[in-house]
């Protein structure tokens, strides 16, 4: 299979895991899990949009944007961490979502998210949690029927999580 990664996707992983006190290793095994290291992946959820947002008032759409195209973003996953667009909502981005595939900024909100899991769930259940927490939600956290953990782990050096104090 063919992966996307350009030379400077290492460098956009340095910026964010250093401002985010993310392990480097962690955000490139996930992106790789989430994207293949495409910065343009997206994937549109039908079953999130039926449950969450179809049909429901939404308190923000960027100027122009019609009602549901912003409602079929927010349902949708972009870009290199697959951040969904109701997650990047939630976070406080006010962008349009095509921004959310340039690498910087899709890894920015990716990272955001993926630090507010950690803060959550690390000290509790580790980065096996966190992790399952961002692919499936915070809901999702101690489900261990969520395989996500154990495809992350086989893209980690060694097949172990990082240390906490990394």
């Amino acid at each position: 299979m063919e992966t996307f990664i350009r030379p400077n996707i290492s460098a956009y992983i340095s910026s964010h895991f250093s401002a985010h006190a993310l392990p480097p290793a962690l955000i490139h095994a996930m992106l790789m899990v989430e994207s293949t290291g495409n910065p343009f992946a997206m994937r549109f959820e039908p079953a999130f949009y039926d449950r969450y947002l179809k049909g429901k008032p939404l308190s923000f759409t960027p100027p122009s944007c019609s009602i549901d195209t912003e409602a079929i973003g927010r349902a949708t996953s972009w870009g290199l961490l697959q951040i969904m667009g109701e997650t990047a909502r939630c976070l406080g981005f006010r962008g349009w979502f095509g921004e959310l595939l340039t690498p910087e900024i899709g890894l920015e909100w990716g990272c955001r998210y993926l630090a507010r899991l950690r803060d959550r769930f690390l000290n509790t259940g580790g980065w096996e949690v966190v992790s399952r927490a961002y692919n499936g939600g915070p809901g999702n956290a101690h489900n261990p029927a969520n395989t996500y953990p154990a495809k992350v782990l086989a893209h980690l050096p060694g097949g172990v999580w990082p240390q906490e104090g990394f």
